[in-house]
């Protein structure tokens, strides 16, 4: 994703790198490391900035059958073989979200409960990669894809508020299952705590697959200085869990990765100022450790403020390239996960944009438009609910939809 601010042919190199012939009957996707399918982020992110049918076509049979393999559907494909519709990646990599240290996952291992324990990211994760597909399969015209689709989201979202759902914590957890594979209850610590109090427990945030009181309760732990939220960002362990440290490699430290997606997802709750917030905190940190260090850091722990892990993880960092383009690069349009870019046409000096906008939800959005500084005049034909200037020429428009395509003009 930090390539195409740079090559959108780049960009596409590397989505293509892991996608593989449609109906390769050996090799569903090209996989090594964590089973996070950024891929699907990747392209949303491409066909955003391009509109481009011909890269839609191309790439939609591949992702389905990457999808296919990721939610259980393709033969031999083991990770939907519990009762409870949740998914579990353990047969292919010990790590679901790429967060080796992170407590349930770490102690799952430790107890050998892999066989019977369906992590909260993984489904979370699918869902948003059916709603990704399921807007391009409406529009190439894959009408039973795209029914398909939404009933995997639907269906899986369901499963997450059944069993996974923990109210005495306010967060999602870790499903164990019995022998028969059926769901037995949420994974604790030894004190009787949710292991999954951390961005994992708040992940279906950004797959919309949560209740209204389920979101009040999630952006509340993500904006609180006593849980989720620290001077340098997201902790991906809440601070006031009983198995927080400040000395782990997840556990107590603030990747970027993971500020990018609940970025998008504040954008997608037309919570303009959090999702500023969470950018700016990330290009201010990473940019205070690159003037000191002129290193490109994994990750930053919490206590010290300072860049950890290996010193050449680039793309580990490269959100704050999407940060930086949806803030500061005139001739950018940013929209949450639910919004897709139908159409985006600048003027040759980025003083004027008309924009054809695809929202999947009915429900306030945020918007960022990129611009030369000056005066505008913007018109939409929905409802807006607020306008306004984060800087001079960057415009976040919030707006209430009250249908799917949505027409912005500024001038």
């Amino acid at each position: 994703m930090g390539l195409t601010a740079f090559s959108l042919r780049r960009g596409f190199d590397c989505l293509n790198a892991y996608l593989t012939p449609p109906n390769d009957d050996e090799t569903a996707f090209i996989h090594h490391g964590s089973m996070v399918p950024t891929q699907f982020y990747l392209f949303a992110e491409l066909l955003n900035k391009t509109q481009s049918k011909q890269l839609a076509e191309y790439c939609y049979p591949r992702l389905m059958q990457y999808y296919q393999f990721y939610v259980g559907k393709a033969r031999n494909s083991t990770t939907a073989n519990l009762k409870s519709g949740l998914l579990r990646p353990w047969d292919y990599f010990y790590n679901s979200g790429g967060w080796d240290d992170y407590p349930p996952q770490k102690a799952m291992h430790e107890q050998r409960l892999s066989q019977v324990c369906a992590p909260v990211i993984t489904t979370a994760y699918a869902i948003r990669c059916a709603k990704i597909l399921e807007y391009t399969a409406d529009l190439l015209g894959h009408t039973q894809d795209a029914a398909q689709l939404q009933q995997d989201a639907v269906h899986f979202t369901q499963k997450l508020n059944e069993y996974s759902w923990d109210e005495q914590s306010g967060y999602f957890g870790y499903v164990l299952h019995d022998e028969q594979g059926q769901p037995s209850g949420i994974f604790r610590s030894a004190d009787g705590s949710n292991y999954n109090m951390g961005l994992g427990g708040a992940s279906p945030l950004f797959a919309s697959a949560c209740t209204p009181h389920q979101q009040q309760i999630l952006w509340s732990k993500l904006k609180n200085d006593d849980n989720l939220w620290c001077d340098c960002g997201l902790s991906t362990v809440d601070q006031s869990a009983s198995y927080y440290r400040h000395d782990g490699y997840w556990n107590g430290a603030v990747w970027i990765p993971y500020q990018w997606m609940f970025f998008k997802a504040a954008l997608d709750n037309g919570d303009a100022d959090f999702a500023f917030k969470i950018a700016d905190t990330i290009l201010k940190l990473w940019q205070q450790e690159c003037a000191n260090s002129y290193l490109c850091f994994e990750h930053f722990m919490i206590e010290s403020r300072r860049g950890a892990g290996w010193h050449q993880f680039g793309g580990l960092s490269a959100p704050v390239v999407q940060f930086y383009e949806s803030y500061y690069r005139t001739g950018t349009v940013t929209t949450g996960l639910d919004t897709f870019v139908e159409k985006a046409v600048f003027d040759p000096d980025h003083t004027q944009a008309e924009l054809s906008l695809f929202c999947t939800q009915q429900k306030p959005c945020t918007i960022l438009v990129a611009m030369q500084q000056g005066e505008r005049n913007i018109t939409c034909d929905t409802k807006v609910c607020s306008i306004s200037q984060r800087h001079a020429g960057l415009w976040e428009i919030t707006i209430c939809p009250d249908k799917s395509t949505v027409k912005l003009s500024i001038q």
